[in-house]
């Protein structure tokens, strides 16, 4: 497990030095990944993007990255299924948490985008990086043009320019946000994507179950939550 936050929070730093590499600049790549660990607070902050009414009744924290095929299955086939009766109508609150897999520089780079989006659309972000999944994967699988592709989804979503690109992604705010998602991760022992913990308890399972299923567990934490 350590080496595996040694990687996770290494990718964070290395987030920018992936754009300035693909673009063919002369300047230093940014910080290695030895640096980084050495660098990186341990005293970062939650920045949780929330999905739905912030005083919804229950809570439901996804850990997950958006080039993680099994978070793409969840993320198409479960959530659109939940969300016009139990995220729009205020009964749950979906908070979700970064937590980068491999190519981690690549993912880290997406999510950095997604927080740097303008009126607060880091889902709309979200939802294109997913369904570019697959393509984005095979540039990178094949030394293809991976930040073009990137640069292609921050313009889709208001960031635009070479200039904007790097600023977001130089963000030590976001860079910050994403360390602390790490983190939290690694206090609850998360080792795979997607995890879900619901009101505080740990899903099993979650991205195997059907629609079905899931809105039953959901049902059932309401349930409780009303008893309360």
């Amino acid at each position: 497990m350590r080496m595996l936050r040694f990687t996770r929070r290494g990718a964070v730093m290395a987030a920018a030095a992936l754009a300035l590499a693909a673009c063919g600049s002369s300047s230093d790549g940014g910080e290695s990944a030895s640096d980084s660990q050495g660098s990186a607070s341990d005293q970062v902050v939650l920045q949780d993007v929330i999905f739905g009414d912030p005083d919804a009744p229950v809570t439901l924290i996804e850990y997950a990255s958006w080039t993680c095929p099994a978070c793409l299955d969840f993320h198409s086939r479960i959530m659109p299924a939940i969300q016009a009766d139990y995220i729009d109508t205020g009964k749950v609150r979906v908070v979700f948490r970064e937590f980068p897999t491999a190519p981690a520089n690549v993912t880290v780079a997406g999510f950095m985008l997604a927080r740097c989006a303008p009126d607060e659309s880091y889902y709309e972000v979200l939802d294109e990086l997913f369904v570019r999944q697959d393509a984005i994967l095979t540039l990178a699988r094949q030394g293809g043009p991976v930040v073009e592709a990137l640069k292609q989804i921050a313009s889709n979503h208001g960031i635009e320019g070479d200039e904007a690109f790097q600023a977001c992604l130089d963000s030590e705010e976001n860079r910050d946000a994403i360390r602390a998602s790490i983190a939290a991760a690694e206090a609850k022992d998360v080792s795979a994507t997607p995890t879900l913990y619901l009101n505080g308890e740990l899903l099993e399972n979650n991205a195997r179950v059907s629609p079905v299923v899931f809105a039953a567990a959901l049902d059932e934490a309401l349930g409780e939550t009303a008893s309360e």
